[in-house]
């Protein structure tokens, strides 16, 4: 059973395939050894699958309360939900900032901003002419306060960290607002 093969190159030859061929062998059983008992593993896996859905398991009282329809639940907890692992807190706000930043969507709902501007308005009108709004208006008066927002708290950032902290505080916007030329 011994041979001698030449490579492809002609430069070395291969003896004792015999050798070889009986390694491949005991190679190809241990294969077919592991396979046949990770079958038997797979199969127990299974029925022990099968018993557990004919089980009921016994309900405490805590599950059996309603739970809030899905919209209720807040992005981070879809998140960790959909994909079922546990990020940090760091993480997740990151990814939400890039999330808005990558947007151009307004960040306050339309109806509670219009329903704020139309209670600051009736407090500087009378009662027997109110002031009525057209839906444009609230719209460019909601895209001017909230670039004006973004850009504050974009200051006050910039302005927690040259002062070595993460954490926004009030005396951040105060000094934001100064420097703006804005009265406090």
């Amino acid at each position: 059973m011994e041979q001698s093969i030449r490579s492809i190159d002609g430069s070395r030859s291969l003896s004792n395939v015999g050798a070889s061929l009986i390694d491949r062998e005991s190679i190809n059983q241990r294969a077919l050894q592991l396979l046949q008992r990770n079958r038997r593993r797979r199969l127990l896996l299974n029925r022990s699958e099968d018993k557990a859905r004919y089980i009921q398991p016994e309900r405490s009282a805590s599950s059996q309360q309603i739970h809030p329809p899905e919209h209720h639940i807040s992005a981070h907890e879809r998140i960790t939900k959909a994909r079922g692992t546990r990020y940090k807190p760091t993480d997740l706000a990151l990814a939400e900032i890039r999330k808005y930043q990558r947007s151009t969507d307004l960040l306050i709902s339309r109806m509670p901003f219009a329903r704020l501007v139309k209670e600051v308005t009736d407090q500087f009108t009378t009662e027997s002419e109110p002031l009525r709004w057209q839906s444009m208006a609230i719209m460019a008066l909601q895209e001017a306060s909230e670039a004006y927002l973004v850009g504050l708290l974009e200051h006050t950032n910039l302005l927690a960290l040259h002062a070595k902290r993460i954490t926004i505080m009030r005396k951040d916007m105060q000094l934001a607002r100064r420097i703006r030329g804005q009265f406090i």
